[in-house]
């Protein structure tokens, strides 16, 4: 049995043994590591062949023959699909009404909150102020048209306020906006 420095020294024509020579000959294993000294030394010496056999295909195919096959699971019978396939049914639609209602259950917790704090303020955001400039509320009829009233001092006060504090929000949000 020829051992790797004995084949390593045979390539480098350091070694003249004759019966390496014929184990070399007959044992294919012998052969493959014969040519693959062969080739690391071409490599080293910089003297690269055109062609290199690597025969990668046979090494592939060897590697596959190796490998544990992989069972497959048996096929579901008729009654088990059509029960699971109802029960994944069955949590879909669940799955999709809990999904409602934790948006709901939230939405209305937001509200509740918003409602709140609001009530907590002295004075309710102007967003959802709905008396009009003007501090008069006008009924919607085509009937009756009355007059308007007079303003008294601290209504006009108070009306100059809110438009410049409306003149002042509208300011600073088109500086943001440039």
């Amino acid at each position: 049995m020829a051992n790797k420095e004995q084949l390593s020294a045979l390539v480098d024509n350091e070694l003249t043994d004759a019966a390496l020579l014929d184990l070399l000959a007959n044992e294919p294993e012998h052969t493959e590591q014969w040519s693959n000294y062969h080739l690391i030394g071409d490599l080293l010496r910089g003297e690269t062949p055109k062609k290199i056999d690597l025969d990668i295909a046979s090494n592939v195919a060897a590697a596959i023959e190796l490998e544990p096959a992989i069972v497959a699971p048996k096929p579901q019978t008729a009654e088990k699909s059509e029960s699971s396939a109802k029960v994944l049914r069955f949590f879909k639609y669940a799955g999709q009404y809990a999904i409602a209602a934790s948006v709901a259950v939230a939405a209305i917790i937001g509200v509740q909150q918003y409602s709140d704090q609001n009530k907590q303020g002295d004075q309710p955001l102007p967003v959802f102020n709905t008396v009009p400039v003007g501090g008069a509320v006008a009924p919607v009829s085509l009937q009756s048209s009355p007059q308007p009233r007079e303003l008294s001092e601290a209504e006009i006060i108070e009306q100059r306020k809110r438009i410049s504090a409306y003149l002042q929000d509208h300011r600073f949000q088109q500086r943001i906006v440039e």
